[in-house]
């Protein structure tokens, strides 16, 4: 590692790893909320005689304002700061994690599936800004891929442990026991996190050493500058779309995993829930370890000027070409071959993601609207994802199959891999307007 002269300990074994430990368990929690639901449905959809098509609806509802908030929250951290943004997200995600456990129909579900989808939009977007903050080019993609690692970290812990749960106490106190687990997280969120600039508990090499090698600086840096932040502009911009537009590709099929695995396994191969709990789980933990493993290697074989021009996207192609698999999956009747299948294709998902969001870091001239890239970035993923679990109930009411909604899935990963290598090719600009204000960011 090139330190600059200082001896610096490489990510895993320094201080600034607790940083990306925190944004993990952020992003665990994110999903176990999530997943919840996904194991409990199908008792919840036999209690209040639900079908597929409506259960299809409660499953993308929480996405809805997920979906909306996005870029508000991208806003906010680059506005108001990290800390601040997170922990108010976090506590309003836990209130409607909770209040599910206390629904007694389909119109408060959904309410409450509306104020979770709200509070967790801000975890990606304040994310990907603290990425920016805390960590040099040259470790981004294994920080990105630790944190977004949580993202299938969550469902390989909750899916069975939800199951377990529901089998022993019912469904309701499931809601209620971990989704207090965003307050456990809040506590250590709100004691540990500053600004490297803020940090009192780094030592002074290494708070040099993140300051001096994270490109954080403004695209203009003489001086200081009040940043006006308009989406339009951005979206002027192909490379933001290219972003925006693979992100949705991959986090369809992440959305109809998440949504229906557990189901799909019940009604088309025939498990039992305790059975398909574990079986959904474990593509989840392949997930993680791989996702890992391939952001660290992203790292090592780019260096900062291919870094700068784009060429992670090559790592995002491959990737969305891997987790194709999915299409597969309907000739397979093998349970341990559908499980590997579904395994390579959540791996690859992962990566694809994880790399997709490094190389916006990589592709963002101005690091001070980076909340507001990575919020616009995941709106476009959202956009196609709260589709995912709809789309997916319907073909199975119509069918009776989840044959054309594995094709479906697969058809969109093939397609984000084009849209990945034609248009993720120039730095994201953004010319800096207004009057000087102070160059220091907030946490």
């Amino acid at each position: 590692m090139d330190s600059g002269g200082l001896n610096i300990s490489p990510l895993l074994k320094s201080k600034r790893f607790y940083i990306v430990v925190l944004l993990f368990f952020n992003i665990v929690i994110n999903y176990i909320d999530r997943i919840n639901l996904s194991v409990a449905a199908p008792l919840i959809a036999k209690q209040f005689h639900w079908d597929p098509g409506r259960m299809g609806i409660i499953f993308s509802s929480f996405l809805w304002t997920y979906a909306v908030a996005l870029i508000p929250c991208g806003w906010l951290a680059d506005k108001l700061g990290s800390r601040r943004v997170n922990s108010g997200a976090i506590t309003i995600w836990s209130i409607g994690a909770m209040l599910t456990g206390a629904i007694t129909g389909f119109g408060n579900m959904i309410a409450a599936r509306l104020v979770l989808g709200a509070g967790e939009a801000a975890s990606y977007p304040v994310a990907g800004k603290v990425v920016r903050q805390w960590f040099p080019a040259s470790e981004r993609g294994v920080a990105t891929a630790i944190f977004n690692a949580g993202a299938y970290a969550g469902p390989a812990v909750a899916t069975p442990l939800v199951a377990w749960i529901v089998l022993q106490a019912g469904w309701r106190p499931s809601f209620i026991i971990l989704g207090a687990l965003g307050f456990v997280w809040l506590i250590f969120w709100i004691k540990w996190f500053r600004v490297p600039e803020e940090c009192t508990w780094l030592s002074p090499e290494e708070k040099d050493y993140i300051i001096s090698h994270r490109d954080n600086q403004p695209a203009k840096a003489s001086g200081s500058q009040q940043l006006k932040v308009s989406v339009t502009r951005l979206l002027a911009q192909k490379s933001m779309w290219g972003l925006a537009i693979t992100q949705g590709c991959a986090v369809y099929t992440q959305y109809l995993f998440l949504t229906w695995l557990p189901s799909y396994l019940v009604q088309a191969r025939g498990m039992r829930l305790a059975k398909a709990g574990i079986f959904a789980a474990l593509p989840f933990f392949v997930a993680v370890v791989l996702g890992i493993l391939i952001g660290k290697i992203s790292d090592k074989v780019l260096d900062a000027e291919k870094m700068k021009k784009g060429n992670r996207r090559v790592a995002v192609i491959t990737f969305m070409l891997f987790s194709s698999v999915v299409l597969l999956t309907n000739m397979i009747q093998n349970e341990l071959a559908v499980l590997a299948l579904i395994s390579i294709s959540l791996t690859s998902i992962s990566s694809a993601i994880t790399l997709n969001f490094a190389l916006a870091n990589d592709l963002i001239s101005e690091p001070r609207v980076t909340g507001t890239v990575i919020g616009t970035q995941v709106l476009g993923g959202n956009l196609f994802g709260l589709t995912a679990p709809i789309i997916t109930g319907f073909i199975v009411k119509a069918t009776g199959s989840f044959n054309s909604a594995f094709i479906l899935a697969g058809a969109l990963l093939i397609f984000g891999a084009l849209v990945s290598f034609t248009l993720t090719r120039k730095s994201i600009t953004y010319d800096i307007e207004g009057p000087r204000a102070t160059a220091a960011g907030v946490d």
